[in-house]
C-alpha cells in the first residue's frame, strides 16, 4: 500500500524540501542491508525503479551489479530532492521487498534516520507527517494506544505546516493520554474520567521517577507545579480556542508555542523515566 501523506507533501506547491545528505548516505547503506526474497541484484533494481518514479529518470536494468549500486546511489541523490517522495520510495519499496519474501528494515529503522540527521518528517500508522524542528516528540512505550500516537503525529504535521490553531486539540488529546496510560501502566489511582492536570499530579506524587529530590528541590517542585498549571490552561485553551470554536481561534505564533509547551512537558517526562532507568 502506497505511504499516506497530506497533498502538500506528495505534491508541493514552487520549490521540493530536500533530503539531507547525511540521512541519503544512511538510507543507502540501509539499503544494502536488505536480504533474501531475490537475487542482491534484484533487490537494488527495486530500489531503482521507485527512485527514478520520484526524479523522472529512465529506468533501465543494469548490466551488472556494481552498476547497479552505482546506478541506484546516483538515483537515490537525485530523488532525495523531493525529502517526502524519496521517504515514500524508500517505504514503498520495503514493502514490495517484504511481500517477495526478503528481510527487511522496518518503520522504526527510517524513522531512526530522520530524527538524528534532522529531516523533520516521520511515518507514524503508515502516513508520512511533518514534524515541527522546534522540540523533538517522545517515543512513546508499546503500551501508549495508537490512537495517542496518532494524535500527536497530527499536531507535529500541523505545526508550521497548516495553520497551527488547529493543532491545539490534537496536541492535548496526546497529552491527555499519555499521562493517563503513564499512571495505568504504573497502577496509580485515577478517578472516573481524570482530567490531564489530575494524572500530571497523581504521576508526581507517586512516581518515582517525577518526584524532586536532591539539590535544589524546593524550586524544583516549584517547576514542576507550575506544569500543573499550565496542563490547566491547556484545557482551558482546548476548549476554548480550538478547531472546536471557531469563532475565538489563536493566533499562529502563540499556538504553536503553545503546542510546544506541551511537547516540553513530554520531554521532561520521558528524561524523567529514562534517567531512573
Amino acid at each position: 500500500m502506497p505511504l499516506q501523506m497530506a497533498s502538500e507533501l506528495r505534491f508541493p506547491m514552487g520549490s521540493t524540501t530536500p533530503l539531507s545528505e547525511q540521512s541519503v548516505d544512511d538510507f543507502i547503506s540501509l539499503i544494502r542491508r536488505v536480504s533474501g526474497g531475490m537475487s542482491r541484484q534484484g533487490i537494488i533494481e527495486v530500489f531503482k525503479q521507485h527512485f527514478c518514479k520520484v526524479s523522472g529518470d529512465y529506468y533501465a536494468r543494469s548490466s551488472s551489479i556494481d552498476w547497479a549500486e552505482s546506478d541506484m546511489s546516483s538515483q537515490a541523490q537525485n530523488a532525495a530532492k523531493d525529502a517526502p517522495n524519496f521517504i515514500a520510495a524508500v517505504y514503498e519499496a520495503l514493502e514490495e521487498l517484504e511481500h517477495s519474501g526478503a528481510t527487511v528494515p522496518t518503520v522504526q529503522n527510517i524513522n531512526q534516520i530522520l530524527l538524528k540527521n534532522q529531516d523533520h518528517y516521520q511515518i507514524v500508522d503508515d502516513q508520512l507527517t511533518q514534524t515541527a524542528g522546534s522540540v523533538a516528540a517522545p517515543e512513546f512505550s508499546e503500551s501508549i494506544s495508537t490512537s495517542v500516537m496518532r494524535a500527536l503525529g497530527d499536531a507535529k504535521a500541523l505545526i508550521g505546516t497548516v495553520d497551527s490553531s488547529s493543532a491545539i486539540d490534537r496536541a492535548h488529546t496526546a497529552l491527555h493520554g499519555y499521562l493517563v496510560q503513564l499512571c495505568i501502566d504504573n497502577q496509580i489511582d485515577l478517578p472516573n474520567d481524570p482530567t490531564a492536570s489530575k494524572a500530571f499530579k497523581q504521576l508526581r506524587q507517586f512516581h518515582p521517577a517525577l518526584q524532586a529530590s536532591g539539590h535544589r528541590a524546593d524550586e524544583v517542585t516549584r517547576v514542576l507545579n507550575s506544569f500543573a498549571a499550565s496542563i490547566d490552561a491547556f484545557s482551558t485553551l482546548r476548549n476554548k480556542a480550538s478547531l472546536a470554536h471557531v469563532n475565538d481561534l489563536l493566533d499562529v505564533p502563540e499556538a504553536t508555542a503553545i503546542v510546544n509547551a506541551m511537547y516540553t512537558v513530554f520531554r521532561y517526562i520521558q528524561d524523567c523515566i529514562k534517567r531512573m532507568r
